[in-house]
């Protein structure tokens, strides 16, 4: 866990003390389980150890919006901790088996007797991990903004890739899909349609950028 940016700069012997006193426990799930449910009241946040976890806005209507995956040494649920908000807005759903570390919010308002020194700095990593994830949020409102699907997918590969032309795929097709707002037929659709175009090259796990000129004329 001292790999975790959540616990930086501390050592493990302090996380044990630290996580003593905040009466954290392992939870593990299986695919396809929930953390937490939107409209759940928060009382925990949680650390990924192992898998990865998809937060999701589910609608009545069975839409699903994909908002970002968690992978592990991430955390979760942290949004709500400084908030107001009475209830989780947004679902979050395993991947595949996890594990996840479960501390009690009551422990980030207090002051740990074992190793109160870090205390502090804990507290800290955790408000640089928010400032993070509202990061990802804001470049997420900024994908949704290009007006045509060919706009969203160009922006999203471009952000993936970075400076390279090659990018792994972590989602699947139909996670994809939700993520930038489509369906799933839309979005194979145009991957082809932009593949017989000559932008890129797409298989089941991956995707090559041929024209990367061409896809920032694309995302603006």
């Amino acid at each position: 866990m001292k790999n975790c940016k959540l616990f930086q700069g501390i050592t493990q012997e302090e996380i044990d003390k630290m996580m003593t006193c905040a009466k954290a426990r392992v939870i593990e799930l299986g695919k396809d389980e929930y953390v937490f449910r939107q409209g759940d009241v928060p009382q925990n946040m949680y650390l990924l150890l192992e898998g990865s976890v998809m937060i999701a806005k589910d609608y009545l209507s069975g839409k699903r919006n994909v908002l970002f995956l968690v992978y592990a040494k991430d955390v979760l649920g942290e949004m709500f901790l400084f908030s107001d908000e009475k209830q989780y807005w947004y679902d979050a759903i395993t991947n595949e088996k996890c594990r996840l570390l479960e501390i009690p919010w009551k422990f980030f308002y207090g002051f740990c007797h074992n190793a109160c020194g870090k205390h502090q700095l804990i507290v800290k990593n955790m408000l640089e991990i928010q400032s993070g994830k509202n990061f990802m949020m804001t470049k997420k409102l900024y994908l949704l903004s290009g007006k045509t699907l060919r706009e969203r997918i160009s922006m999203w590969i471009l952000d993936q890739a970075g400076a390279g032309d090659r990018l792994l795929l972590n989602m699947n097709r139909e996670e994809l899909a939700d993520y930038l707002g489509t369906t799933r037929p839309s979005l194979s659709r145009e991957l082809m349609n932009m593949q017989e175009d000559g932008l890129i090259d797409v298989s089941r796990s991956r995707i090559l950028i041929n024209d990367r000129e061409e896809l920032e004329q694309y995302s603006g």
